[in-house]
């Protein structure tokens, strides 16, 4: 077969399983002029791939929280602990197919169903992201009983000589995370929202303008592990919109009361440490922990 003909049965598959290619010039489904400032798309045989081997995913993003100096490999609220194994070692949790990244979750030897028992993939962008831009990915979630899935930005930056801005904590906004737990195996329940930390009167206080969302809750009616979805936040000063496949579903009072820029986090999280959440019949079934991603792209608004 011709490297043309490869080509197009390469597209030929994305377009099946991702759905029709999307336009980098702006945000799905919106209208206006917005300046394109990065554009990570995924996939080793994609004519569209801007990260088709580890060394350029390497470039633009790390694989551990900015706190201990780059190297917090988890959290003390779920089981799993981030790995970034070297370019071509079996165990790698970032792992490219033709048409995506996919970030695994694996039990390494010794490990299982238990706090630190178990290896997921992160990244965390090196781009400063700031209110004004617009960021955006499509992905296909993970699934089952102890599935955590979120697509978030934390205040702080590493910047290119190893050193890092200031990291205070809050604030945060989330543009998602799933929380799958006892009776609610399916990746079915969305939730986005910003943290304060039990201090609103410095951070807004929030309050949602208008929302889709029941007690924080936004359930469509599908299984987000089931197919591709986009993802958005229009971080408007002050004002972040939520956005699900190109239609808005909630808008925030919200103040970043910090001068630092955010960067973006995708986390694929396992296991729960939460009060009240029960995860005892996770199983331990590692082709449920697939976190495929498409792209995440960053736009600014034009004035």
């Amino acid at each position: 077969m011709s490297i043309i003909a490869l080509a197009a049965a390469a597209a030929t598959a994305c377009t099946a399983l991702l759905g029709p290619p999307i336009d980098p010039a702006r945000p799905y489904k919106q209208t206006g002029e917005f300046e394109l400032v990065k554009d990570y798309t995924f996939g080793r045989s994609r004519k569209d791939a801007t990260i088709d081997t580890r060394a350029k995913l390497d470039r633009e993003f790390f694989y551990r929280y900015i706190y201990e100096n780059g190297k917090l490999d988890g959290l003390k609220t779920y089981w799993s602990y981030h790995r970034d194994y070297p370019d071509g070692d079996p165990r790698s949790l970032h792992v490219f197919d033709d048409c995506t990244l996919t970030l695994k979750g694996r039990i390494p030897p010794g490990g299982g169903l238990k706090p630190r028992g178990l290896e997921s993939g992160m990244l965390r962008g090196k781009l400063p992201v700031t209110d004004g831009m617009y960021i955006e990915m499509r992905a296909k979630l993970p699934t089952g009983v102890g599935a955590w899935p979120a697509f978030w930005l934390n205040p702080g930056v590493q910047y290119p000589d190893g050193k890092f801005s200031e990291l205070p904590w809050p604030p945060e906004i989330d543009i998602f995370e799933f929380f799958n737990w006892q009776g609610r195996p399916e990746t079915r329940v969305m939730t986005g929202y910003v943290q304060t930390h039990k201090n609103p009167e410095r951070y807004g206080p929030p309050k949602d303008l208008w929302t889709k969302f029941k007690k924080n809750e936004y359930i469509p009616g599908f299984d987000f592990s089931a197919d591709f979805h986009v993802f958005s936040l229009d971080w408007v000063k002050d004002q972040p919109i939520w956005l699900l496949d190109g239609e808005p579903i909630k808008q925030t009072y919200y103040v970043w009361s910090k001068p630092v820029p955010a960067h973006i986090l995708v986390t694929n999280q396992l296991g729960m440490i939460l009060k009240g959440v029960d995860v005892s019949s996770m199983k331990a079934d590692e082709s449920q922990w697939n976190y495929a991603i498409d792209y995440i792209r960053v736009w600014r608004r034009k004035q």
